[in-house]
């Protein structure tokens, strides 16, 4: 893992067309710029034991990357002298292991070798994310794709074109994952996508 700062980070991705959503400034939701609706999500499964499986076949199903970044929402990772509960206390042992410094404020590179790595950083967000700050992204080298843990227990991904969306949920749907056909929970927006998907059922 190599640390980037944060200024770093977001100037790499305004070069490739991503930034925060302008619609929601204030959210710091990464986005291709500007703005498009080529994206799906997909529910956590029950057993937690399968997220790992689960969260790999979705970064296989991205365009081929060599590295990537992680970046979490709020732009700073978590600092262990400030958890006060066993779930963060948990979390920060899984980051730690992964390699993520300590409150560092910023993005973390991994290269493609470092995936058992990046698996539990997004496995420690899946499980203990509870808030908008617990969110956190992964940006591939290329730039094509972004992929979201939500704390609504969900991952999103977004796509530069919706055929490119079209071949990652036909990937998903092989690998055992359907797309959703209800919000997780009364407080997701529903998206465009989900009322086609019922209408073509």
């Amino acid at each position: 893992m190599e640390t980037v700062p944060g200024e770093n980070f977001l100037q790499w991705a305004a070069e490739g067309g991503i930034g925060f959503d302008p619609r929601f400034p204030e959210s710091r939701c990464l986005s291709f710029l500007p703005p498009r609706e080529h994206a799906r999500f997909w529910v956590l499964p029950p057993d937690p034991a399968t997220w790992p499986y689960f969260a790999a076949s979705l970064l296989n199903g991205l365009d081929q990357w060599a590295s990537g970044l992680l970046w979490p929402r709020s732009g700073r990772w978590p600092d262990p002298a400030q958890s006060q509960s066993y779930n963060e206390g948990v979390r920060d042992v899984l980051l730690r292991g992964a390699g993520i410094p300590g409150g560092w404020a910023g993005a973390v590179r991994c290269g493609h070798d470092e995936e058992d790595a990046l698996l539990a950083v997004l496995y420690a967000y899946l499980a203990f994310g509870w808030c908008v700050d617990d969110d956190v992204f992964f940006v591939p080298d290329h730039g094509r794709q972004l992929l979201q843990t939500d704390h609504h227990d969900v991952i999103h991904v977004q796509c530069a074109s919706e055929e490119r969306v079209q071949m990652l949920v036909d990937h998903m749907t092989k690998a055992g994952y359907e797309l959703p056909v209800e919000p997780p929970d009364w407080t997701f927006k529903r998206p465009a996508w989900m009322d086609k998907l019922e209408w073509r059922g």
